[in-house]
């Protein structure tokens, strides 16, 4: 029996294309004849209108060779996509045309992509592109990094990001930005995380640097909270766990009375010690007691090296301030992250022991912090 594409022939056992398949292959090859044609013909005056420049043979003959290839191009696109001069052009057309779009159309586009290709943890948006000055957001922990970090993310696309996942660590525990990773690092628009001022320095000049500063005893008391409600192994290896573990097994007064240089790195006059790379667990002489005057007018000097520095008692206003200053708008509200709360904290620090403590582990920042208010209200 004849199978479906063939019927039986009267010359012995010759099997004939049926009807059907032979009217394919027909308009296969009257279409392939065409475009072949359409090729030869226009490629050159083609290639000149599209790229601007009279077109190389090796070029003629890889448009031709796609416009008569089928993909789910049109040839005349798929042609021309061949090319590097030819995808140049497009991509100018597409970033063009996007432009030049109606928001209905972006929205619509938006929503479309992003759920596909877009991560959950992955910042940026796949339809924005940065083209303003090259950033860097030294995240002080528990300062309303991460909700600045959203909105600000939020203008570059996600391969402008410097996606290093070191970013997470702070200078003390693992050394930031590793000469390995440095020149990829520079070349990212958008370069944020818990560095040191020493650190974002090694990045070179031309980039808009900025900070949030929070009252010193409120960033402490929030940092406390926080890692006692997080499980340890949630914030990183043991390097990192041991002032979260501590932080869950101590009293707040305990907590802040102790003598662990890997906990007194994070609340020991933090602003102080991110601001000029010093900390106490380097070594047994913590050189911010042997000398504190100095490193807090070096601190200062490295404050006032920043672009911006806001305050997250107004982080709305910040927000606004910045995109001011770098050209994008700012959201009408900043939504919160990693927020906590604990009425038993909040009831501890009416402790005399715990006022005196927090009063000596902000000494130096609470001088930092003043001038960062001023330089803020001016």
């Amino acid at each position: 029996m004849a199978d479906a594409a063939t019927r039986a022939s009267p010359v012995g056992h010759l099997r004939l294309p049926a009807p059907n398949a032979l009217r394919a292959r027909l308009m296969g090859w009257v279409r392939a004849t065409t475009l072949n044609s359409f090729a030869w013909l226009f490629a050159r005056p083609i290639l000149r209108l599209a790229t601007g420049a009279w077109p190389s043979p090796a070029d003629v003959a890889l448009f031709r060779g796609a416009f008569r290839r089928f993909t789910p191009l049109p040839p005349l696109l798929r042609g021309l996509a061949t090319l590097p001069a030819g995808r140049h052009q497009l991509t100018r057309a597409m970033l063009a045309s996007w432009l030049l779009a109606d928001e209905a159309y972006r929205a619509g586009i938006g929503a479309e992509l992003l759920p596909e290709t877009r991560p959950a943890a992955q910042l940026g948006n796949c339809l924005r592109i940065w083209t303003g000055p090259k950033v860097t957001f030294l995240h002080l922990e528990k300062t309303a990094g991460m909700a600045v970090t959203d909105v600000l993310a939020a203008q570059f696309h996600p391969l402008q990001i410097d996606a290093d996942l070191r970013r997470a660590f702070p200078p003390h525990v693992l050394t930031p930005l590793p000469p390995f990773l440095l020149e990829k690092v520079r070349r990212c628009a958008l370069v944020w995380g818990h560095y040191d001022v020493p650190s974002i320095a090694r990045l070179g000049g031309g980039r808009f640097t900025f900070t949030l500063l929070r009252e010193p005893k409120a960033r402490i008391l929030s940092l406390y909270r926080y890692w006692r409600g997080q499980a340890a192994l949630d914030l990183g290896w043991n390097g990192m766990n041991q002032p979260v573990l501590a932080a869950q097994r101590l009293s707040l007064a305990a907590f802040l009375t102790t003598d662990d240089p890997w906990i007194l790195d994070y609340i020991d006059n933090f602003y102080v010690r991110r601001l000029t790379g010093q900390y106490c667990s380097f070594g047994a002489r913590d050189p911010l007691r042997a000398a504190p005057d100095e490193w807090l007018a070096r601190a200062m000097s490295a404050l006032q090296a920043f672009d911006f520095v806001g305050l997250t008692e107004d982080t709305e206003g910040a927000m606004a301030r910045l995109g001011e200053l770098l050209g994008f708008p700012a959201p009408a509200s900043v939504p919160r992250v990693n927020v906590t709360r604990s009425d038993e904290i909040a009831a501890s620090t009416n402790d005399p022991a715990v006022a005196a403590a927090l009063d000596r582990l902000t000494r130096l920042d609470q001088a930092v912090y003043e001038a960062a208010i001023t330089r803020y209200r001016m």
